[in-house]
């Protein structure tokens, strides 16, 4: 059955429209109060004050042969010492724990493959008194990336957009930090439709390690397929679950590791869409119900928005792929994006990106930003660590209310945040989208803090490591 479309968009597209057509409505926005629950929403920083803040950190590749690295990062964002531990286990069910001790405005950095190596490394980050971030990073030739860690462990996972066209490796990574054996069953979706291999059920994840699941293994029913959409869903026990992907073919280059979502949604929001000048784009709508629904989309933060087209039909259980580049006057250049459905709770969004840059081709894929269930959207976001060369469009900020603000970007040095110079006070108009350049010395390799007097999402467009490549990732909003 299609859940039927009513014509009209939800609330917050018809205010965005309004906004881009040249809405009259200028008064100031509310700041709202919402509750603090974040079950199921994106990685997000708790208040500090907490008995303990936990992060679930679900593993990178890190070896340490052929320069494949891996890294946990820890900031203290609070001007108090905080103590803890890290738990590390890889896919051997090998553990090491080692104690923390962060200084105020501090950062630690745990060396994967140096402390305990592995195929697929993880970590349990657990502090006391709260006020820290926590992200984990994947460094290789290939290239790399970095992701938050998650808050929560879960009973389902979902990934819309992977690949093992031509090769391409596609790895689901099982990560189970706790002292009893987890259950699982995967099914995947397709192009061509859903499955279910019975390979795939009842997989089972020992205590305190990793599994990979291979889905363009000999015999593993989804080898050579361009797309591949991923639903994980526990029996007994709870995960966290990240996908590796190694591009190797099908107009896709590079590596890439990212933490799936835990739950889906009615709507997801994109602040870095590109097309045009080296960029490629496709976004991979899944539905893992087990319902058809219709999905509207909205671009944003461009001064001529196309006319909209159809509402898209996804199937259930199906992944259905948006191109913009077949859509008449799509913008080039940069611009924002929204999609949403009617239908509760049935939609997971990602977006990859394919650039070529100078001989170099790099495929970066980041799933959207959802509101939190209570309808919070954040005003301050925090980014764990700024590159260390100066970076234009470093941040890249959207606007999603309907009334303009100003943003300020602080980096977080011995004795907290300072603002950055020229990045204090930046006008935000009304729905617009936001580049920020990060390339002043005083916020180089730091971690940052971006406040602004409006809701925003603020989405992070860093190297890759390779060339001049950008890898795309949001930055972490306050819960």
């Amino acid at each position: 059955m299609t859940v039927r479309r009513i014509p009209i968009l939800v609330l917050v597209l018809i205010a965005a429209i309004g906004v881009v057509a040249g809405a009259r409505d200028t008064s100031s926005a509310a700041r709202p109060q919402f509750s603090r629950a974040a079950v199921g929403w994106m990685p997000s920083a708790p208040v500090s004050g907490a008995l303990t803040e936990t992060w679930f950190c679900p593993g990178v590749p890190a070896t340490g042969a052929d320069g494949v690295n891996g890294a946990v990062v820890i900031v203290n964002r609070s001007d108090a010492q905080r103590t803890g531990s890290v738990l590390l286990y890889n896919e051997r069910a090998e553990n090491r724990r080692l104690a923390l001790d962060v200084a105020a405005w501090s950062t630690v950095t745990v060396d994967l493959d140096a402390t305990l190596p592995g195929a697929m490394v993880a970590a349990l980050v657990e502090i006391d008194g709260g006020g820290v971030l926590a992200e984990q990073q994947s460094l290789r030739p290939s290239g790399n990336s970095s992701a938050a860690c998650a808050n929560a462990t879960s009973d389902t996972w979902y990934l819309a957009d992977g690949s093992t066209a031509e090769g391409s490796l596609d790895q689901i990574v099982l990560s189970n930090p706790y002292d009893q054996t987890v259950v699982a069953t995967l099914e995947f979706a397709t192009r061509e439709g859903p499955r279910a291999p019975g390979s795939y059920s009842g997989l089972t994840v020992p205590a305190r390690s990793t599994r990979v699941v291979d889905l363009g293994a000999p015999g593993a029913g989804a080898q050579g397929e361009p797309i591949l959409a991923v639903s994980v869903e526990t029996s007994r026990g709870r995960l966290v679950v990240a996908r590796s992907q190694w591009f190797l073919g099908g107009g896709r280059l590079g590596t890439q590791v990212s933490l799936a979502s835990p739950e889906s949604r009615v709507q997801w929001w994109f602040s870095n869409g590109r097309q045009g000048d080296g960029f490629t784009e496709q976004y991979s709508l899944y539905n893992p119900t087990d319902d058809d629904i219709e999905v509207d989309w909205v671009v944003l933060g461009v001064a001529a928005v196309p006319a909209g087209g159809d509402p898209i039909e996804v199937p259930a259980k199906e992944v259905v792929v948006f191109d913009p580049a077949t859509i008449e006057g799509f913008p080039t250049g940069g611009y924002s994006m929204v999609f949403s459905t009617l239908a509760s709770e049935s939609l997971v969004v990602e977006r990859a990106t394919t650039q070529v840059l100078d001989g170099e081709t790099g495929t970066s894929v980041i799933a959207g930003a959802p509101q939190r269930s209570d309808g919070y959207l954040a005003t301050t976001w925090f980014v764990p660590q700024a590159p260390s060369g100066p970076t234009p469009g470093a941040l890249v900020i959207h606007n999603a209310d309907n009334s303009p603000g100003s943003v300020t970007v602080s980096a977080i040095g011995a004795s907290g945040p300072v603002p950055i110079p020229g990045l204090v006070d930046v006008p935000l108009a009304a729905a617009q989208r936001l580049e920020l350049d990060i390339v002043d010395p005083v916020a180089l390799g730091r971690p940052l803090v971006i406040e602004a007097t409006n809701r925003v999402f603020v989405e992070r467009s860093f190297p890759a490591g390779r060339g001049d490549l950008r890898v795309s990732s949001w930055a972490i909003p306050a819960a």
